[in-house]
């Protein structure tokens, strides 16, 4: 007997597969689409460079009995599906908690190669959270971009940080921001807008969350993503280039907002994404509606496409020019602390033996509260400065050391990100022990002469945070990562 749950559930598949059926005469395989909705979504993992490489990641996977896959059009992401051994929820992956990698559905993936941020660029994420397409943006630039991320939610936000931390990078700064209302702060080399959407994309048959609103969705979702893509070309500089996106396959919400966008300015074309993108090409018409011929250039990417979430994607360039008149009032970039900079430098030799000026030449130290920041110098503002003043900054950078009663506490971001620099007060540990510690709790150390706080390294890479107390080791990575 159903219960009312189940009801609901079956009443919501039911209505999702009759609004999706829409889209029969635009796709290319109608079957293979269908098809697709019925297995779960995968668990896709965006993999940290500067941490292994999915050859290796996937290799250490595999060696557990899970199965793995890699695609060249997302060369940074893994996708691993349960083989000879169960698979665990994506968060709970030791890989995950380690900070090798951080779940993300791969078809986010091609709007951050679409951007191509480059080192020392200024770029903004405008609709940021929960922070994969950042991370993955960072790394294209070598954590070495100007990337301002915002999203109008706090909670969101918090979000935000806590996955940027967990991937230990000091580039992205964190602003909690209406798109829509972005003042006039900078003008900016690369935007990326993945607008809020309906979400239909993300439909599957195994877990249906997303909620069917039919026509009645469709307005509200349009209105706003015309308002942040107008808001967004407004703050591109001139030769600069935005990729838009969504998680839905309404031409509503993508060619027909993109095609009221390039109709109501003369200094914005499509260009083409790069090669290889899976998917096919956007639309030239829809109910009645003609979109200019270029539209073509677009990427339309249903699961059947790509196995991950419906994806839509296209990339604007805005024609050259001057941009003196409408830049931001220029204001110094975050002031390096040198009080800051002392203490934790003092820590980092004491306790760690790093070379503090070293490893710090390249970052900006600031002090918030109780809290000392890490912000990459190529990073801060500069030569193009970004208002900051007018933004609400929730995190400049990456957290490194909180103050407390009862003395310094050096962040597990930390820790990832000296990495190789940790001289002294090391645990090495074997990948097997490393994942024992953390399912099972404290095991005894395998180091008797050390206590209090280490930083405890796994097969050659730190992965965060421990404390020995009478000859036990526990692990001190966040809850919230696990």
């Amino acid at each position: 007997m159903d219960t009312p749950r189940s009801e609901g559930r079956r009443r919501r598949i039911e209505a999702s597969l009759e609004w999706l059926a829409r889209y029969d005469a635009i796709v290319d395989d109608p079957a293979a689409f269908r098809a697709a909705l019925e297995p779960p979504a995968p668990v896709d993992l965006l993999v940290h460079p500067g941490r292994t490489t999915p050859a290796a990641l996937g290799a250490a996977l595999a060696a557990r009995g899970l199965a793995v896959e890699t695609f060249a059009w997302a060369p940074h992401h893994l996708r691993v599906a349960a083989g000879a051994a169960p698979l665990p929820g994506a968060g709970t992956l030791p890989e995950v908690v380690f900070g090798y990698a951080l779940p993300q559905g791969a078809s986010s993936a091609t709007a951050a190669r679409a951007l191509a941020p480059r080192a020392g660029e200024l770029v903004a994420d405008l609709c940021a959270a929960p922070g994969g397409k950042t991370a993955l943006l960072s790394f294209l630039a070598g954590d070495r971009a100007r990337i301002v991320a915002g999203d109008p939610s706090a909670d969101r936000c918090g979000l935000l940080v806590t996955n940027l931390a967990r991937m230990a990078l000091t580039g992205p700064l964190v602003v909690q921001q209406d798109a829509a209302a972005l003042p006039p702060v900078a003008l900016f080399d690369a935007i990326l807008l993945d607008a809020p959407c309906t979400g239909e994309g993300t439909f599957r048959l195994a877990s249906p969350r997303y909620e069917p609103r039919g026509e009645a969705g469709l307005g509200p979702a349009r209105a706003l993503q015309r308002r942040l893509l107008a808001r967004a070309l407004d703050r591109l500089a001139p030769g600069g280039r935005l990729v838009y996106a969504t998680c839905s396959y309404a031409p509503e919400e993508n060619e027909e907002v993109l095609a009221d966008a390039l109709a109501a300015r003369d200094d914005v074309t499509l260009v083409p994404l790069p090669d290889g993108m899976p998917g096919q090409p956007g639309l030239t018409a829809w109910n009645g509606l003609r979109f200019p011929s270029r539209m073509t250039l677009a990427r339309r990417l249903f699961p059947h496409h790509t196995g991950s979430w419906g994806f839509f994607l296209a990339k604007l360039e805005k024609r050259a020019g001057d941009a003196s008149a409408d830049g931001a009032t220029p204001v110094q970039p975050p002031a390096d602390d040198p009080e800051a900079r002392a203490e934790l430098a003092a820590v980092l030799a004491d306790r760690f033996g790093v070379d503090a000026d070293a490893a710090l030449a390249d970052q900006v130290v600031t002090a918030r509260g109780r809290d000392l920041w890490l912000l990459a110098r190529s990073a801060a503002p500069g030569d193009r400065d970004v208002d900051l003043s007018a933004l609400k900054v929730v995190a400049p950078g990456m957290r490194a050391l909180h103050r407390t009663n009862t003395g310094p506490r050096v962040t597990n971001s930390l820790l990832r990100w000296l990495g190789p620099r940790i001289t002294q007060r090391v645990v090495e540990l074997d990948a097997e022990t490393a994942r024992r510690l953390l399912t099972d709790g404290p095991l005894p150390c395998p180091d008797p002469a050390l206590r209090g706080g280490v930083a405890v390294r796994v097969d050659g890479v730190v992965v965060g945070a421990g404390h020995i107390r009478e000859g036990v080791l526990q692990f001190e990575i966040p809850a919230a990562w696990r």
